[in-house]
């Protein structure tokens, strides 16, 4: 079976809203003390968590509703952010036997031939 275009933004936008539902719901004390060993002022930790939560889930609606360029090119940049910091700051990552840094690259392609591809969804 041949996968669609449709198919494949589909399954972002589950990840885009499992990665906002997820962590908040389930993983709090242990996505705050990732942040903490960012060095992020404490007080700034929650808010900006929950921003981040939101802000995965804002893109899953995107997804869903009136996908554009813009739509893959803010994701992509978003990726590349997070992917970065985490290789950075938390660099037992590029070992973790689950791989989380290079399941990015295949996101980053699938957002590269989405934007490429179309503008927006019919």
């Amino acid at each position: 079976m041949r996968a669609t275009r449709r198919t494949v933004e589909w399954s972002l936008a589950a990840l885009w809203l499992w990665s906002g539902l997820q962590p908040p719901l389930t993983a709090w004390d242990e996505s705050i003390a990732m942040l903490a060993r960012l060095e992020l002022p404490h007080a700034a930790q929650a808010p900006l968590f929950l921003l981040s939560c939101a802000m995965d889930l804002g893109f899953a609606a995107w997804i869903v509703w009136r996908p554009t360029a813009l739509t893959w090119r803010l994701q992509a940049w978003a990726v590349l952010f997070y992917s970065v910091v985490v290789a950075v700051a938390l660099p037992e990552n590029w070992l973790h036997p689950f791989a989380p840094l290079m399941k990015n690259l295949p996101i980053l392609a699938m957002l590269l031939w989405l934007g490429a591809n179309r503008e927006a969804k019919p």
